[in-house]
């Protein structure tokens, strides 16, 4: 199971520093900004996320279309989740914030420590030559740049309670979802169909044998869901930490 290929270290690694440096640069420069200044750069982020999506359904479709490419995968979130955080302004922004930061930070950490699961060292090597393969290792590094931005520009305040909640009921609904979908359409929509990490995916099909398809599938989703809910909520406890730490030294404009 190979976390990081020399690929990865090769580009992702520089791309990670880059977007580092670039976050200093605009937290110096915006930092004490009002919000909706500070939130410029997240905007022109889900955007270009939005071109990217419409880019990669157009060339699907003119390929005959495959029904992996339908927005249903964990980091497919951040197409609804980054432009309604990055524009909507009205009674629950702070709610779509908070989800919309806990998405994208739990895109962030997975591809940090598990880039080979997000995309292929063949998506690399693709990146000029196919555009979906282009489109697969732009979309997962903006995404990481957008979580950068939001720590480093702090957009979004955390509420002292009730957020978890909301967050929970969001990813039980995508969870629902991806996971009824998946069955349906036989497309592994955010692992529910079948696992990509190889122990997992192992332990699973040794167990189909024993008790039987459906029941395997009710319990390898349930067990996928609680991991989805950890992790995300769990990332989400970790940004709050940072953005307290970041806070203290120097706050920004509200």
């Amino acid at each position: 199971m190979e976390l990081w290929s020399p690929a990865h270290i090769k580009t992702l690694l520089p791309a990670m520093v880059a977007m580092l440096i670039l976050s200093v640069a605009l937290r110096l420069l915006l930092g004490k900004k009002e919000l909706k200044i500070r939130m410029i750069p997240v905007q022109i982020i889900a955007v270009v996320l939005i071109l990217l999506e419409i880019g990669k359904q157009a060339v699907s479709f003119s390929r005959g279309y495959d029904l992996y490419h339908i927005p249903l995968h964990f980091c497919s979130l951040l197409l609804f989740t980054l432009p309604a955080m990055a524009f909507y302004t009205g009674k629950y922004a702070a709610q779509v914030r908070a989800v919309g930061t806990a998405i994208c930070g739990a895109i962030f950490w997975l591809t940090a420590i598990y880039p080979c699961l997000i995309y292929s060292a063949g998506n690399i090597e693709g990146f000029f030559t196919n555009y979906l393969d282009a489109h697969t290792v732009l979309f997962h590094n903006l995404a990481m740049l957008a979580f950068m931005l939001m720590v480093a520009l702090d957009l979004h305040t955390p509420a002292p309670t009730g957020e978890h909640k909301l967050i929970v009921l969001f990813l039980t609904a995508f969870c629902v979802i991806a996971a009824v979908m998946s069955q349906l359409l036989e497309t592994n929509y955010a692992g529910f169909y079948h696992c990509n990490v190889p122990p997992i995916e192992e332990f699973r099909l040794s167990l189909q044998p024993v008790i039987g398809y459906w029941p395997t599938q009710l319990i390898y989703i349930a067990g996928l869901t609680a991991v989805h809910f950890g992790f995300v909520i769990g990332f989400y406890c970790l940004y709050k930490v940072i953005r307290k730490l970041l806070a203290k030294k120097t706050p920004a404009a509200v």
